[in-house]
């Protein structure tokens, strides 16, 4: 509660601030802060709720990271993808990869009885347009692109879901199987050198991100245009 006090303190005088500096445009004919800025943050606290993460993680610009988020080492978030853990934890391992337009948020509670957070593991690959929610994928596996697993699913290891599939509420797809379809169903074992190549391609995916980190600076310009 004090923590919260505090916070509504400094948004009033952040917004007493901002209405000064108005005042002082307009003496000066200016209009700038007329123009509409966009207003989106790729990691934002809500309230006690902060995320924690790794040095080296690559963020995207247009990313959204929210509340209570763990990201490891290595790990990446893409273009356009949303982790939200405003109701409960999200934790996402080391060189894993949440690509772009992926969804990852946790749950107030499950209908199944599990545990309402969400957790991924490391060396995994979240596919685009994939939504989590309030489920565990371990380490090294890959969640095809636009495939959805529900509340209390359970991903293990070395395991791939197939692209556009769903896995109920409570579902499970076994260690070292692929998975496919809607409702989803046991498709085949995986090889020793296919979930070798799990690894291999959450490296590959982390080497990427580097190169577009590099691409940005560590805070952004907006404010120039004040002047």
């Amino acid at each position: 509660m004090i923590g919260r006090a505090y916070f509504h303190a400094g948004k009033v005088l952040r917004e007493t601030g901002q209405a000064l500096d108005r005042v002082g445009l307009k003496a000066q004919n200016k209009t700038i802060f007329r123009e509409k800025l966009s207003r989106h943050r790729s990691v934002m606290s809500l309230y006690e709720k902060k995320p924690n993460m790794s040095f080296d993680v690559f963020i995207a610009p247009s990313a959204s990271v929210i509340g209570d988020v763990i990201v490891n080492d290595a790990a990446s978030i893409w273009y356009g993808a949303v982790v939200r853990a405003d109701v409960n934890p999200i934790s996402i391992g080391g060189y894993t990869n949440i690509q772009d337009r992926a969804v990852i948020h946790a749950a107030v509670s499950t209908p199944t009885g599990f545990k309402a957070n969400c957790a991924i593991g490391s060396w995994c690959s979240i596919g685009h347009g994939a939504v989590l929610r309030a489920c565990t994928v371990e380490d090294y596996c890959i969640i095809g692109a636009g495939a959805v697993l529900l509340e209390g699913s359970l991903v293990e290891r070395y395991s791939i879901v197939e692209p556009g599939s769903v896995l109920p509420a409570g579902g499970r797809v076994p260690s070292g199987e692929m998975w496919s379809g809607n409702p989803i169903a046991f498709i085949r074992k995986l090889s020793k050198e296919e979930q070798g190549d799990i690894e291999k391609q959450a490296n590959a995916i982390a080497e990427l991100a580097d190169e577009h980190k590099d691409q940005f600076l560590p805070y952004g310009t907006t404010y120039q245009l004040r002047e």
